[in-house]
């Protein structure tokens, strides 16, 4: 997957502002290839366990991929944050990928952004493969 640089600093700093949270939202881009352009901030709906859990708001997800579609771009994949983990996919995130998706987690650290690495699922419910993040 390749990511400009600022759609990266975008999602490196929506983590750091959401700490101790975790944070999601989604990676748009142009049809045909996994370059992400732009990425559209979600609301994460869990609430007692919002420092090791996400899901995105519906609502969201329906707005986001309308404004997509009226752009004439494709969701890439979701990104999220892991507050004082590493940025690699648990068993939560895997069991609920979605195949074809990329999906790329943040790890924040004392707030701070510290890595981050992508993932695609082979099918629906994982097993998560390592991505290739390219920022461009």
């Amino acid at each position: 997957m390749k990511i400009s640089r600022d759609t990266m600093e975008a999602i490196r700093s929506h983590g750091a502002q959401g700490y101790p949270h975790e944070i999601c939202g989604i990676m748009i881009g142009p049809p045909g290839n996994r370059t992400v352009t732009e990425v559209k901030r979600a609301r994460n709906i869990i609430v007692e366990r919002a420092r090791d859990r996400y899901e995105i708001d519906p609502r969201d997800h329906i707005r986001i991929q309308r404004e997509a579609d009226a752009a004439g771009l494709d969701i890439i994949g979701y990104y999220h944050s892991h507050p004082d983990h590493p940025a690699q996919a648990s068993r939560f995130d895997t069991e609920r990928a979605w195949a074809g998706y990329v999906y790329v987690i943040v790890a924040i650290q004392d707030g701070k952004p510290v890595d981050a690495n992508a993932f695609v699922a082979e099918r629906d419910g994982g097993p998560f493969n390592p991505e290739p993040l390219e920022v461009i």
